[in-house]
């Protein structure tokens, strides 16, 4: 619409200025080089208005052919360019798609065609690794670390390489030159404290768990407990060695985690032999109340040598009443009951929960041993025999064949600083190993197998199977 107005506008002015030179008529005189001639001033006009246009005309021909190796030079690199730009969209595509032969050969074919040292880098490492050729991403990624623009990602594209083939050492190494170079690269965090945590080693992983959280790369929460997952662990490698450094890494990890029921059991070991029974007592009732655990009643009950059975007893009854509607609580309850001898009382206890379901092992030894104090053996040897196939409780597997509580190895260990850092869970190793922790259940009691009576001049009894209707048997000879 806007063209066909300028149209009209351009007819209304040149009828304009036609009607203008008919009305006014004029003549223009010339003389050049002893030439001399008139014609009207229109025809002069146009005259002028041809000659301007033929001298433009010429001179964009004679631009044209003096530019013209220059602007068919430009036209091929931009048709280069478009070229690489299309390899490259190939190899991108193919690589994520898993076409690793495809995205090397496309990448080649871009990095041959573009002049962009790092990006033909990153795409050929990029190809190599869709295409399974680690050593060949590897030799791309080495080559990037020489420029600066392209070092941050050749260091994680060599920590993630490193990673997947089992270096830990080297992928800490790369994850920490990053880390330590650039402040907004989360990778760099997660890689360099996956590698120490793979590594196993606690203190510099802690470390950087802490200036991780300086530079809130990871939520509070979730630190606090990774931190007290890697306390416990460094404290548990130095009990023996320097059992004072332990203490103070024990306590710092319930500090972290008050509810981590393993940290609480070793620093209430740890403390037992400086006498200060009153601290550990108050960490295992603080960690009962936040999620009961057979291990945190085992070390209560064990807190104080000189204890009394009737003590210790009263000692278990004051932890279940912080928790007291939780089955730990009513199982430590008949397991005092039991200690004092109060069959009555275990029993009120013992009953309900034996009839919430299919009763574990645990709950089958304990319901032995209260049929064994009734004098009702028969009962007890069918409750053992029961346990004996009874399903297993993941908690009491963490407690071993020999009374220990979490006596886990290294790797269980690093399991532990993800299931319980990120998502607050304590891991059963010995549960999910199908160890059978028998010896560390104390109700476990050895019955006497009933003997067997014999008649005097009696003959064995015993099934005479038929024999099989294709059993050609054996000859008299034979036998």
């Amino acid at each position: 619409m806007i063209r066909l107005i300028l149209v009209v506008i351009v007819i209304i002015l040149a009828c304009a200025v036609s009607v203008f030179l008919t009305l006014n008529p004029g003549s223009v005189t010339f003389d050049f080089l002893g030439l001399s001639g008139r014609m009207p001033f229109a025809l002069a006009l146009g005259l002028f208005l041809v000659a301007t246009f033929v001298i433009l005309v010429a001179w964009r021909l004679i631009l044209g052919l003096w530019t013209a190796p220059d602007s068919f030079r430009k036209f091929q690199l931009r048709r280069r360019k478009e070229k690489g730009f299309d390899a490259l969209e190939n190899a991108l595509i193919a690589a994520a798609a898993g076409e690793g032969e495809v995205a090397v050969r496309q990448a080649a074919r871009a990095d041959a065609l573009l002049d962009r040292p790092a990006l033909s880098r990153l795409l050929a490492a990029r190809a190599a690794e869709a295409a399974g050729n680690l050593p060949g991403a590897e030799a791309h990624y080495e080559a990037m670390l020489e420029d600066p623009k392209s070092r941050l990602v050749a260091q994680r594209g060599l920590a993630q390489i490193a990673q997947d083939r089992g270096a830990h050492a080297e992928a800490a190494n790369y994850a920490k030159a990053a880390f330590e170079t650039s402040k907004s690269a989360n990778w760099a965090f997660d890689a360099l404290f996956d590698a120490q945590v793979a590594q196993g080693d606690w203190t510099a992983a802690t470390e950087t768990l802490l200036e991780g959280e300086k530079r809130r790369r990871i939520p509070q929460d979730r630190a606090r407990r990774r931190r007290a997952v890697l306390l416990t662990a460094q404290a548990l490698e130095c009990e023996t060695s320097d059992p004072e450094a332990a203490r103070g890494l024990a306590e710092k990890a319930v500090a972290a985690a008050p509810g981590f029921a393993p940290a609480v059991v070793l620093a209430a070991r740890l403390l037992a032999p400086v006498r200060k029974h009153k601290k550990a007592e108050d960490m295992i009732k603080t960690a009962w109340s936040n999620e009961p655990h057979p291990a945190l009643a085992r070390a209560l009950g064990d807190l104080r040598k000189s204890d009394t059975k009737a003590k210790r007893a009263e000692r278990l009854r004051m932890l279940a009443t912080a928790r007291p509607e939780h089955r730990e609580s009513k199982l430590i309850l008949a397991e005092a009951a039991l200690d004092e001898g109060q069959t009555g009382a275990a029993k009120a206890v013992l009953e309900p929960v034996l009839a919430l379901g299919t009763p574990s092992a645990r709950l089958c030894a304990l319901a032995s041993r209260m049929a064994r104090q009734e004098g009702d053996d028969p009962a007890a040897r069918r409750w053992m025999t029961r346990a004996s196939h009874a399903p297993g409780e993941a908690d009491w597997s963490d407690i071993d064949g020999e009374g220990r509580p979490f006596s886990y190895s290294p790797d269980d260990w690093k399991r532990m600083v993800y299931a319980y850092g990120d998502e607050g869970r304590l891991t059963h190793p010995r549960h999910e190993r199908f160890e059978i922790a028998a010896g560390a259940v104390p109700e476990n009691a050895l019955l006497e197998a009933p003997k067997p009576t014999r008649k005097t001049g009696a003959q064995p009894a015993y099934f005479d199977a038929p024999r099989p209707p294709d059993d050609p048997g054996i000859d008299e000879d034979e036998a």
